[in-house]
């Protein structure tokens, strides 16, 4: 494991984890991008996106985990912060980084919450993505927001004094992470539309939740739903880890058996490409 800053060339210095594969494993490196939530959610998931990198950096794979403009290390300040694009920077940054680091032709995308938002977001414009792990992705920006906004009004409740946060045309404070109104805006606009990724993606989600995933082309997704609760949007654990060892377990098994499909297709390709030499 090693720290590390990036992006240093940009404005927005950004830090990260390195995890570097324990062992080599096939012809083709493997590389992924762990792309964390945002604001109260990312502090509460650090610990499961920490264990995931080290699952998969024990099977074999290049995985970087980095913070998010004005969050964690990162430099800057959340509320500098004027649209997605600003984090979907970031995430190209990352993946540029791994890239080298790895030498890997294309990366994993593993993104939890918004974090798979952003990383569906951030796969339509590159082409060196090869593919996209949703885990427990929100697919509706304003009911996000609508979900965060009513936690932070019953956090505000139950302070002894009365007290009020900022909320103006400019800024909004929810729970603790004060926000641009232009990114609240974006982000209430936002409809993930996984269908429109043309990407192998597995999809992890709750039992509880009723959402349906489709693609225009079924083979290429697939969708796991788990029996974890549903644990979000309750006050009640709002400070304590987020925790899924179970789900984690499944998540590492099947992003291994993806990079094993990538494994065989680029020998398969490597094998056509050698025997139409041998008979030119």
């Amino acid at each position: 494991m090693k720290p590390i800053f990036f992006n240093q060339n940009n404005e927005r210095q950004l830090y990260g984890v390195h995890h570097p594969p324990r062992r080599s494993k096939g012809s083709t490196a493997q590389a992924v991008v762990i792309c964390p939530p945002l604001g109260q959610e990312y502090i509460r998931s650090h610990w499961a996106c920490k264990l995931v990198a080290k699952q998969l950096a024990r099977g074999g794979a290049h995985v970087l985990r980095f913070d998010w403009s004005g969050h964690g290390n990162s430099s800057g300040y959340v509320g500098e912060v004027a649209s997605l694009q600003n984090w979907i920077d970031d995430l190209a940054a990352a993946i540029d980084w791994v890239r080298e680091e790895s030498k890997a032709d294309s990366v994993m995308l593993l993104g939890l919450r918004f974090g798979a938002t952003l990383a569906a977001l951030a796969a339509e414009q590159r082409q060196d993505v090869y593919s996209l792990v949703g885990w427990e992705p929100v697919v509706d920006g304003a009911e996000h927001l609508q979900s965060l906004r009513t936690m932070h009004a019953r956090m505000v409740d139950l302070w002894a004094s009365k007290t009020s946060t900022r909320n103006d045309d400019q800024f909004e404070e929810i729970l603790g992470f004060e926000l641009s109104r232009s990114l609240l805006n974006e982000i209430e606009q936002t409809k993930l539309e996984l269908g429109d990724v043309y990407l192998p993606q597995l999809i992890v989600d709750l039992e509880s939740r009723d959402q349906a995933y489709s693609h225009i082309e079924p083979s290429l997704q697939r969708t796991i739903r788990t029996d974890d609760e549903a644990a979000w949007d309750q006050l009640q654990t709002l400070e304590t880890a987020w925790l899924r060892p179970q789900t984690t377990r499944v998540i590492v098994k099947n992003v291994a058996e993806m990079f094993q499909r990538l494994e065989r297709f680029n020998q398969t390709g490597t094998e056509q490409t050698q025997q139409m030499a041998e008979t030119l």
